[in-house]
């Protein structure tokens, strides 16, 4: 059996992933590589004072909520653990959402300050004004250009601001980070985590299971807004002294492969949907020296058989399959060096442990399959003002999820479906209500149904099944017309891969939409 993992009572993450690295003389190590720039470790270190001084000065003071839309950049690396080292709430957000979108997270969140990006900014002009507790804003233009009238300029600020600052002495039981978790209705819920989750798992799966060194460097396909990324591609390797490769622009799935060899990525973050996207590409695979490169890891989404087949063929490098949550933070049942079942995914993360129960709570028979309860010490305290629904999903530190597994006799996790109706697109949970409702809004839509399919790479894709308005007929035009209200309306991973019409949706004696049967139908697509 292992060690038991310490987390020390006192203890601030930027301390404990950040500056101790400073202090085992890795200061002038590159930390962080972003296109042509390297930031050292102990750049990163000044850069992180700077915004905890800045934020000061502006009067947060610990426990105040700071919410991130930034590009993944060096400067989200300083504002998180500068947010972080002043004690101070780090709510790192979806930098692809709508006005509506932020406007939710203003009066949900209520963060203090919100460190936004000047790509990301006119998403949130329309709405920071006019919330109801308008937050300061500081704005980060990385071109250098003038911010707008009301807003800080993230360069004027952290150039007044000196290099060195005290690290609010908090306890491992402090608030550190909200990451979001979609819910079933389209709203996203915040998962309260304090210091000790990220410190915990850290040990227990980035040291312990993967095995990450001082000599590795990571790149990731999901953005830091993702808990999965943040830890993947930011605190695991600082925690080791490694690098990581930050990307702030979206990337063409055929384009990692450049990206790997150019920065020598030993370790790539990624999910199902990307991994399938790279095979298409393989003769850019062949083009690239990607020696350096060790193993994927992949979670979000169970990984098909076949996509594991054909990229270990092809690549020769392994892919460590798992699943995670928000409500955990990270990864807790993996695949692992040396220990991989093709199609699994993966045993439990030493410290963790299971239940598979029934609708009722009840334990099922060995063999059979349940909804995962996962326990473990990185669970978060519930969701920021959601008390039923924290209620039904925490249970101490364990987490009750949605989806079903069953456990074959060598101890490895199946996936075998989920247990309500969200969807889980590229690795991102999309609730089907918020979907249909927006559907409704384009005229010639009477219904919208919406669930998932699977496509011939076995991964999971929307439909929208469509009741027509009087008068409308069906026709690919019309669907193209659709799509392109819902992709104007809401995020565009949200949007639905196809539109397909039917005379009538099925309903139950009450109305609702037989979720079940339209799944059915969906069952045949491709």
């Amino acid at each position: 059996m292992p060690a038991p993992i310490v987390v020390p009572d006192r203890l601030n993450m930027a301390e404990w992933f950040l500056d101790a690295r400073l202090a085992e003389g890795l200061g002038d190590k590159t930390a962080i590589y972003c296109g042509d720039a390297q930031v050292t470790y102990r750049e990163l270190v000044a850069a992180s004072c700077r915004v905890t001084n800045l934020l000061r000065a502006h009067g947060l003071r610990i426990e105040d909520r700071v919410q991130l839309l930034l590009l993944d950049t060096p400067e989200f690396a300083a504002a998180y653990f500068g947010i972080v080292r002043a004690g101070c709430v780090a709510v790192p957000t979806n930098t692809w959402l709508t006005p509506a979108d932020y406007a939710y997270y203003l009066e949900y969140a209520r963060p203090r300050a919100v460190i936004v990006d000047a790509e990301v900014y006119p998403q949130l002009e329309p709405v920071w004004r006019a919330a109801r507790h308008p937050p300061l804003v500081i704005v980060l233009d990385r071109a250098g250009g003038p911010v707008p009238q009301g807003t800080l300029d993230w360069h004027a600020e952290l150039a007044r601001q000196p290099d060195a600052a005290e690290t609010e002495p908090t306890w491992r039981d402090d608030f550190a980070t909200w990451l979001s978790s979609s819910g079933s209705t389209g709203k996203p819920k915040c998962v309260v985590h304090m210091h000790h989750d990220f410190v915990w798992n850290t040990v227990a799966y980035a040291h312990r299971t993967l095995g990450l060194k001082q000599d590795d460097i990571t790149l990731s396909a999901p953005k830091l807004f993702f808990g999965y990324a943040l830890g993947s591609n930011l605190l695991f390797p600082l925690s080791v002294g490694a690098s990581c490769v930050l990307v702030p622009e979206r990337v063409a799935p055929e384009r990692y492969y450049e990206l790997i060899e150019r920065y020598r990525a030993t370790q790539f973050v990624t999910v199902p949907t990307t991994i399938a996207k790279m095979l298409d590409h393989l003769g850019e695979a062949r083009r690239r020296d990607l020696s350096r490169l060790h193993s994927l890891v992949s979670a979000g989404e169970a990984l098909p058989s076949r996509l594991y087949r054909e990229w270990k063929q092809t690549t020769g490098v392994e892919i460590y399959d798992g699943i995670g949550s928000a409500e955990m933070f990270h990864v807790y049942i993996t695949n692992r060096p040396g220990d991989v079942k093709e199609g699994s995914l993966g045993r439990l993360v030493d410290g963790y442990a299971y239940r598979l129960v029934d609708d009722d709570g009840k334990d099922v028979p060995p063999g059979e399959i349940g909804t995962l309860v996962i326990t473990g010490p990185s669970a978060g305290q519930g969701y920021w003002r959601m008390r039923d629904q924290s209620r039904a999903t925490f249970w101490g530190d364990s987490v009750k999820g949605a989806d079903k597994f069953h456990v074959d006799q060598d101890g490895y996790f199946w996936f075998c479906g989920r247990g309500d109706d969200m969807l889980k697109c590229s690795g991102v949970y999309v609730s089907p209500v918020e979907v249909e409702n927006c559907l409704l809004g384009h005229p010639a839509v009477h219904e919208a149904g919406v669930v998932g399919y699977r496509d011939a790479a076995g991964l999971e894709r929307a439909v929208a099944y469509v009741e027509l308005a009087p008068g409308r007929a069906p026709g690919e035009a019309l669907a193209a017309e659709i799509l392109a209200h819902a992709r104007a309306t809401i995020a565009a991973f949200k949007v639905p891969r196809r539109v397909e019409f039917v005379a009538s949706l099925p309903r139950t004696e009450t109305g609702k939409i037989k979720r079940a049967e339209l799944r059915k139908l969906a069952a045949s697509l491709t």
